[in-house]
C-alpha cells in the first residue's frame, strides 16, 4: 500500500479540542457536506442555497473518476465511497460541525431501507451528530406535498436505480418512471446541459407522477426543477436542495429562499 492510500494519519502529540465557538462567519451554523472527489456540482449549489450566517463545511472523499459502461462500474464507484467515508466524518468533526450531510444521493439508497437507514444510523454514531441524507430527505418532500407515484430522474444504470425503486417501494411510494441517463463517469454526469434535462423531466411526466424527483447530486438539475414546476404545476425537486432544505429544517433554519424550487422557497 503507498502513502496515497493509506488513508488519515495522525502524528503522535496531536490533540483535539472539544471547545466550542460561535463561528464568525457562520454565527448561526456549520454545516458538513461529505461530497465524491469528482463531484463538482453539488458544492457549489449548496454554497448558493446559504443562508445569511451559514457556512458550509465540504470534504472530498476518494472516489474514482471511474468508467461507467455497465452496472459493474457503479458498483465499483459505490464501494469506493464505503471504503473512504469514515475518513470523511472523521475529517469534518475537526470542524466542529453542527450538523453532517451525505452530498451524494446514491449511497443514501444503496441496500433499500434498510441499507439505508443503517447507514444513517452509522454516521450519527460515527459523528455524534445529526445527519441528512438523500433519501430520507425526498421522502420527507414527497409526504410533506402529498405525492404517491412518483417519477425518478437519473443518470445512473439499473444497479443503483433499483436499490432507489426498492427504498420508495418499501416506504409506501408507487415508482411509475424512471429515466436514467446511464452517464460515462461522474464527471460526464456535471455536463449534462439544461436543455438535455428538461427534456428527461418531460419523459418523466409523460408516466402522469405527482412528483419527479431528480437523483444524483452532480446533474446540474437545480434550476431545472425551479423551472419545470412552473411548466408541469407540479413538485418537482432536485437532489441537492431537497437535501440542503431537510438539513437547514432540522437545524431550525426557516429561512426561505428563492430559486431552487417550491421547498426552499415555501416550505
Amino acid at each position: 500500500m503507498n502513502a496515497f492510500q493509506q488513508g488519515i494519519r495522525e502524528i503522535d502529540g496531536s490533540t483535539h479540542d472539544a471547545q466550542r465557538y460561535v463561528n464568525a462567519l457562520g454565527p448561526r451554523g456549520v454545516i458538513g457536506i461529505m461530497t465524491p472527489g469528482p463531484n463538482v456540482n453539488v458544492e457549489n449549489e449548496m454554497m448558493d442555497m446559504r443562508p445569511r450566517g451559514i457556512i458550509n463545511a465540504v470534504d472530498r472523499y476518494y472516489v474514482p473518476n471511474q468508467k461507467i459502461e455497465q452496472n459493474e462500474d457503479w458498483s465499483i464507484i459505490m464501494r469506493n465511497v464505503t471504503a473512504n467515508l469514515d475518513d470523511s466524518v472523521r475529517r469534518l468533526r475537526e470542524a466542529l460541525i453542527d450538523h453532517l450531510v451525505l452530498g451524494m444521493s446514491s449511497q443514501s439508497y444503496m441496500g433499500g431501507e434498510r441499507g439505508s437507514f443503517a447507514l444513517l444510523e452509522h454516521l450519527e454514531k460515527i459523528s455524534g451528530l445529526n445527519v441528512t441524507m438523500g433519501a430520507q430527505s425526498a421522502e420527507q418532500a414527497f409526504k410533506l406535498c402529498g405525492a404517491r407515484k412518483i417519477a425518478l430522474l437519473t443518470p445512473y444504470y439499473p444497479v443503483i436505480e433499483q436499490n432507489a425503486i426498492d427504498y420508495f417501494t418499501a416506504r409506501g411510494f408507487e415508482v411509475v418512471h424512471v429515466e436514467g441517463l446511464k452517464c460515462k463517469s461522474i464527471i460526464h454526469v456535471a455536463s449534462q446541459t439544461y436543455e438535455e434535462l428538461a427534456a428527461a423531466t418531460m419523459r418523466c411526466e409523460a408516466a402522469k407522477p405527482d412528483a419527479i424527483l431528480q437523483l444524483g447530486t452532480n446533474l446540474a438539475y437545480a434550476r431545472v426543477a425551479n423551472d419545470a414546476e412552473k411548466w408541469l404545476r407540479k413538485p418537482v425537486f432536485a437532489s441537492g436542495p431537497v437535501i440542503y432544505w431537510s438539513a437547514l429544517r432540522k437545524m431550525g433554519i426557516k429561512d426561505q429562499i428563492d430559486g431552487f424550487g417550491s421547498l426552499m422557497s415555501h416550505h
